[in-house]
């Protein structure tokens, strides 16, 4: 089994503070071939780190209160600032 929350946290953590990434590009890291099916378990491994407050979630510039699983459209994520 792949691990998907080690995999965001490796993107997190390598962008730093000020920049984001797309739950997509976990996807395509680890699910190459069949990324779009595997999108809602990134974003529901997303949520517990959210949760955790060990990432943030960021639509349109803004830090969210909702979940990743809650947001409709395109969303971005990086490390927590807390």
């Amino acid at each position: 089994m792949k691990n998907i929350s080690t995999t965001i946290m490796k993107f997190a953590e390598s962008r730093g503070l000020e920049k984001t990434f797309c739950p997509s590009e976990v996807a395509r890291e680890l699910f190459p071939e069949t990324w779009r099916k595997e999108m809602e378990r990134v974003r529901l491994e997303a949520d517990k780190l959210v949760k955790a407050k060990k990432i943030e979630v960021v639509q349109k510039g803004v830090v969210q209160s909702k979940l990743p699983s809650q947001l409709t459209g395109p969303i971005r994520l990086r490390i927590s600032h807390n």
